[in-house]
C-alpha cells in the first residue's frame, strides 16, 4: 500500500502504479513493502511567491537556485489478502540561507507521521477489470515547527495563529475512495486509477484530495504513466477559496518493475498554477499575494511573512520500493509438482496405464456399465540438471547448477538480449539495443555513450564527449574542447584555428586578467576600468550574451572572510557594468572563496594564481 508513497505535494498515495496515484490493489497476506521516495526542486519560486519574503519586515529575495525537497521512508504490511496497514515518516528541507554544510543538513526536519489502512472490495472476482477500495488516514503532529517556507499540505493553512510549513500541529484524519479499471485483464495494456477523499482538520483547513493516473504497460516491466493529483481547501476565512491557488500537479513519468521485487519510478512534477504563468512574469506571480500571506515565527524568533506557494513550480520526483514476504498459497503446499491428486469415475473397456504419468489400480464392473475407480499418483520425473524442469520438457538439459531458468529449462534472459541473466551485467537492457558479450549496450569507442545513441562512434580514447557521443564543445564555436585553447569564447566571435578570438579585446581569457582589486579590498584598481569598458563594448555588441563574474581567493585567512571577499569583488565588477548601462538581468556575481583552486595553495605562485576573476558566459536559451 505504501509502495508509491513518494510523499510529494498531495502526500496521499499508495499502490503499485506511478508515483502519486492510488490503485485498489493490496499487497496480499503477510507481504511487506519497504522503501523511500521524494521530490526536489531548485526554483526559489517553489518556496515563496516570486522568491520574495519579509524577515521582521525587511524585504528579502531568495537567490536564483534554492533547494526545496520533500521525501519519506515508509513500510506497508498485508494483514490479510484485502487489508493493508502502513506508516510513513516524511522529511522536509527548504534552504533559504545556510552558511555551512552542517547548518544546511541541520535544516532537514521531520513532517507529520502518516498512519493509514487500505481495504479492497472482497466481493469482486479476481478477473474483474473493476477494482474498489477504501483508504483511511491519521496524521500525527510530529513535524518540526518554526522552520521551512512552503506548507506541505493545504490543510496546514490556519485562519488564526501561525502556519507551520512542516506540520498541521494537530491530528488530521481522512477517508478516501479508490477505483481501478484494469484493462490488462482483457489483454489491453492500460490501467486507470481514480481516487478522491476528504481530510478533516480542526484548526487548519478541511481539504478535498484527489488523484488520477493512466498507466501504459509497454512491457511487463516498463510502464510509462501520466498523473493528475491535488488538494482543494473547502473552507477558510483568512485565505480565499480557489482551486487554482491550492496544490494541483501534473506528473508524467515511468515506473520499472524489476525481476528482483524492487520497483523504481521517476517523474517530473509540474504545477498547474505555474503553467498559467509560463513566461514567469514577476508581476503576474505577485498578483494577489497579499490575500495568501503566510506568517510564522522561526527558531531564532524572527517573524517571517511571504506569499503562499501551493506546490513546487517543477520538481524531480522518484521512489524506490522493495516487496518481500507473503503467505504461501494452499495450492502450492498441496501440489508442489503442479499435478494435483485426483479421484475420478470413468467408463472404460480395459485397464490402462500411462507411462511415467499415471496408472489405474482396479477395474470394477457394475451391471453393463464398466466403472473405473482410478487413483492417480504422481510418479517422479527425471531432472538431470536439477533445475526444476523435467527432462522431457527441458530444452536445455545441461544448464549449470544453481542458475535461474525459464519454463523451457533454459537459462533465463529477462531482457531478451541473447545473454542469459547469470552472465548478464546489464539485465534490464531496453529492447532492440545491441549488446556486447557482457549483456551491456555496445560502446565501441568506450566514451560512455552506447553505439545506438552515439553520433560519433569512433571518438578518440579519453576525449570528453557530450550526450550524443561527440567531442564536447562547450562554447559551440566548432572547435572541440580537447583542441580549444579558449573554451569559453562568446557566441558569434570570430575565432582562429585554436578556438581563440581573433580580436583579443573579445577574448575573455585575456580580459579576466585585467580585472584586479586593491589588496584585501573589494575596490577595483584604476587599470581595471579599461578592461571593464572593453567588456561593456563586448556585451553591447553581442546582446544575446549574459555574463557571470566569479570571484576566487587563496586559502589564507578564515573561509568566511574569503567567501565574503570573493562575493564582494565579483559584485563590484558587476555593479560597474550596470552603471555603464548593461541590464542587471544579463549579469551574475558569484563568490567561491577558496573552494575552487586551480593551483597549489602551499606555494606562493600557486596562491597568486588562485586569487583570480573568472568570466563565464551564459545564455537565456540554456537556462
Amino acid at each position: 500500500m505504501a509502495a508509491a508513497l513518494a510523499f510529494a505535494q498531495s502526500g496521499l498515495m499508495g499502490g503499485t502504479d506511478g508515483i502519486h496515484q492510488i490503485n485498489s490493489k493490496t499487497l496480499g497476506k503477510y507481504r511487506f513493502s519497504l522503501g523511500t521516495g521524494g521530490n526536489v526542486t531548485i526554483d526559489p519560486w517553489a518556496l515563496t511567491r516570486g522568491g520574495v519574503f519579509y524577515d521582521d519586515g525587511v524585504e528579502q529575495h531568495l537567490q536564483d537556485f534554492k533547494i526545496s525537497a520533500t521525501g519519506s521512508f515508509y513500510i506497508g504490511f498485508g494483514l490479510a489478502d484485502n487489508i493493508d496497514v502502513a506508516v510513513a515518516l516524511p522529511i522536509n528541507y527548504d534552504r533559504s540561507y545556510a552558511d555551512s554544510y552542517m547548518e544546511a543538513t541541520g535544516n532537514i526536519r521531520p513532517g507529520d507521521i502518516d498512519l493509514f489502512m487500505k481495504v479492497s472490495a472482497p466481493f469482486l472476482a479476481e478477473d474483474n477489470i473493476l477494482g474498489l477500495a477504501m483508504q483511511l488516514h491519521m496524521m500525527l503532529p510530529t513535524g518540526s515547527k518554526e522552520i521551512g517556507l512552503r506548507p506541505r499540505h493545504a490543510w496546514m493553512l490556519k485562519d488564526k495563529g501561525y502556519t507551520n510549513p512542516y506540520t498541521a500541529d494537530e491530528v488530521v484524519v481522512g477517508a478516501h475512495g479508490i477505483m481501478t479499471l484494469d484493462f490488462t485483464k482483457r489483454d489491453v495494456p492500460l490501467r486507470f486509477n481514480l481516487e478522491g477523499g476528504f481530510m478533516y482538520a480542526n484548526l487548519g483547513s478541511n481539504t478535498v484530495v484527489y488523484s488520477t493516473g493512466l498507466n501504459w504497460f509497454m512491457t511487463d516491466w516498463i510502464i510509462p504513466f501520466v498523473e493528475f493529483s491535488g488538494e482543494f481547501r473547502v473552507e477558510g476565512d483568512k485565505y480565499p477559496i480557489d482551486v487554482f491557488e491550492d496544490p494541483m500537479t501534473l506528473t508524467p513519468g515511468i515506473r520499472l518493475h524489476t525481476p528482483f521485487g524492487v520497483d523504481i519510478a521517476g517523474g517530473l512534477d509540474l504545477s498547474v498554477r505555474s503553467m498559467r504563468n509560463f513566461g514567469r512574469s514577476k508581476s503576474k506571480e505577485m498578483r494577489g499575494a497579499e490575500d495568501y500571506t503566510i506568517t510564522y515565527r522561526d527558531e531564532k524568533g524572527y517573524v517571517k511573512t511571504y506569499g503562499y506557494v501551493p506546490a513546487a513550480t517543477y520538481a524531480f520526483t522518484g521512489l524506490l520500493t522493495w516487496y518481500f514476504g507473503g503467505a504461501e498459497k494452499a495450492t502450492e503446499r498441496e501440489c508442489p509438482q503442479g499435478l494435483p491428486p485426483q479421484d475420478t469415475v470413468a467408463k472404460t473397456d480395459t485397464l490402462f496405464k500411462v507411462d511415467t504419468l499415471v496408472h489405474v489400480d482396479t477395474l470394477v464392473k457394475v451391471d453393463t456399465v464398466e466403472k473405473t475407480e482410478s487413483f492417480v499418483k504422481v510418479l517422479p520425473m527425471s531432472d538431470t540438471d536439477e533445475d526444476g524442469v523435467s527432462d522431457d520438457l527441458d530444452k536445455c538439459p545441461d544448464s549449470p547448477k544453481g542458475i535461474t531458468v525459464d519454463t523451457t529449462g533454459c537459462p533465463r534472459d529477462f531482457d531478451v538480449d541473447g545473454v542469459p541473466d547469470y552472465q548478464d551485467m546489464c539485465p534490464n537492457t531496453l529492447p532492440n539495443i545491441g549488446v556486447d558479450s557482457t549483456g551491456c549496450a555496445k560502446d565501441e569507442d568506450r566514451d560512455g555513450v552506447a553505439d545506438d545513441n552515439d553520433k560519433c562512434p569512433a571518438t578518440g580514447k579519453g576525449i570528453p564527449v557530450d550526450t550524443t557521443g561527440c567531442p564536447m564543445d562547450t562554447d559551440k564555436d566548432g572547435v572541440p574542447d580537447y583542441q580549444d585553447k579558449c573554451p569559453n569564447t562568446l557566441r558569434g566571435v570570430k575565432i582562429d584555428k585554436k578556438g581563440c578570438p581573433v580580436n583579443k579585446r573579445e577574448d575573455l581569457e585575456r580580459l579576466k586578467k585585467g580585472i584586479n582589486f586593491k589588496s584585501g579590498s573589494t575596490v577595483l584598481t584604476k587599470p581595471s576600468f579599461k578592461t571593464l569598458d572593453d567588456i561593456v563594448k563586448l556585451l553591447t555588441k553581442f546582446p544575446d550574451v549574459n555574463l557571470e563574474i566569479q570571484g576566487h581567493t587563496d586559502n589564507v585567512g578564515e573561509d568566511e572572510y574569503n567567501m565574503n571577499l570573493s562575493q564582494g569583488r565579483a559584485q563590484s565588477a558587476v555593479d560597474y557594468l550596470i552603471r555603464k548601462g548593461i541590464p542587471v538581468e544579463r549579469l551574475r556575481a558569484k563568490g567561491f572563496g577558496p573552494t575552487k583552486p586551480i593551483a597549489d595553495n602551499k606555494k606562493k605562485a600557486g596562491r597568486a594564481k588562485n586569487r583570480r576573476v573568472e568570466l563565464v558566459p551564459f545564455y537565456n536559451d540554456e537556462q
